[in-house]
């Protein structure tokens, strides 16, 4: 289990453990004096919590949009629970589609010739949601009078509910720790660091343009990796590799690996690029010695484990031409559409042909394990 997962887990639990104490300390004491039944008072907590997960979503993507806006950005997309509202002049104005985020995610790009700050656009979700906090307190203290009628103080309860359930999102959201998606309080920290906030604008920019089928996207590469400059110049090693030019890519590579500010899950993502480099570029045997020496089992582990895109093609060239393991080569290509599905749109081109590259060569190696039927194809 890697670190990020781990945090994660912790996460989730005291969220859990923080509703539990919630539910024993103050909605018994409440069920006793709502004067409903068991099953209307279930349903009426479940309705408050349902509320609060709506509300709060909306109200925490609402804080991104108009930090956004403050920050000199474009809004290209706001998603909440999974409805996604377009802004970026495709014509569609709206699509279910999953997200990188607890409740949602609304995607910017920076505005050419304004001085873009992020800070605002990561910061109002958290400001929009102390001000509800305010008003939810006043409006409890109000209902919950002791002259107050048990609707009245039903309803104050209702919005205390509310109030928790938002409590535990700005939890997850604030943490400055990369959870299972990047939250607003890691990217905080990120980009407290001067480069990071510039590698951050520059990577909007050039997933955007990549995103709107820009083929020649000039990059700007950075010599200070952190997990964010690692990430602008993988997209540039995803151009390399489009153009075949691996031998420019690699050194870009040693560069991420080098570096002892990056994540385990780009450091791993960033070596299954190097070896998907050797094994598609190199005789067999030097590919041989390049994994007996650079990839120790740790990482092969790692490797198999990781449901993405670039994992998969590189696990199954070592799998399928190294280590001639039908059953491993299968495990990994039977993942191959949940990752798909998880890689970033402006990724998916990259992906879908280096993807096919890798398993033609195993094909070729191996043409009785009937690998055929899981080559990708580009949905029209």
């Amino acid at each position: 289990m890697k670190r990020e997962d781990i945090v994660g887990f912790l996460v989730y639990l005291i969220i859990f453990a923080f509703a539990i104490v919630f539910g024993l300390l103050v909605l018994r004491e409440h069920a006793s004096h709502a004067g409903l039944d068991t099953g209307i008072y279930l349903l009426y907590i479940l309705g408050a919590i349902a509320s609060g997960v709506i509300f709060n979503s909306i109200l925490f993507e609402l804080g991104h949009v108009l930090g956004a806006k403050v920050g000199g950005y474009k809004i290209l997309s706001v998603n909440v629970l999974g409805f996604m509202f377009l802004f970026d002049g495709s014509g569609k104005k709206f699509r279910f589609k999953n997200y990188d985020g607890l409740t949602g995610e609304t995607k910017i790009a920076p505005v050419e010739g304004k001085k873009n700050n992020p800070n605002p656009y990561l910061i109002f979700g958290s400001l929009l949601f102390a001000i509800e906090a305010v008003g939810i307190v006043i409006a409890f203290i109000t209902l919950n009078g002791a002259e107050r009628s048990t609707f009245e103080k039903n309803v104050a309860y209702f919005l205390l509910v509310i109030l928790v359930v938002g409590v535990m999102i700005l939890l997850y959201n604030i943490i400055p720790l990369k959870l299972d998606s990047i939250n607003d309080g890691y990217r905080l920290r990120l980009i407290s660091n001067p480069k990071n906030k510039e590698a951050f604008n520059e990577l909007l920019r050039v997933e955007r343009a990549i995103e709107n089928g820009e083929t020649d996207v000039e990059i700007k590469t950075f010599t200070e990796i952190t997990n964010f400059t690692a990430d602008l110049n993988l997209n540039k090693v995803y151009l390399l590799l489009d153009q075949g030019k691996f031998l420019e890519a690699e050194p870009m590579l040693d560069d991420i690996l080098k570096s002892e500010d990056i994540s385990e899950r780009t450091y791993i993502r960033a070596k299954a690029q190097k070896i998907y480099i050797h094994l598609m570029n190199n005789p067999i045997d030097v590919a041989k010695e390049f994994y007996d020496k650079e990839v120790p089992m740790s990482e092969r582990r790692e490797l198999s484990e990781d449901i993405s895109m670039v994992s998969i093609r590189a696990y199954i060239l070592m799998s399928g031409l190294l280590d001639d393991s039908e059953s491993e080569t299968m495990r990994a290509v039977n993942n191959v559409l949940k990752a798909y599905k998880r890689t970033s749109k402006n990724r998916q081109k990259f992906e879908l042909k280096l993807y096919n590259e890798a398993l033609n060569k195993v094909i070729e190696k191996h043409p009785k394990w009937e690998l055929e039927g899981y080559i990708l194809e580009e949905k029209k």
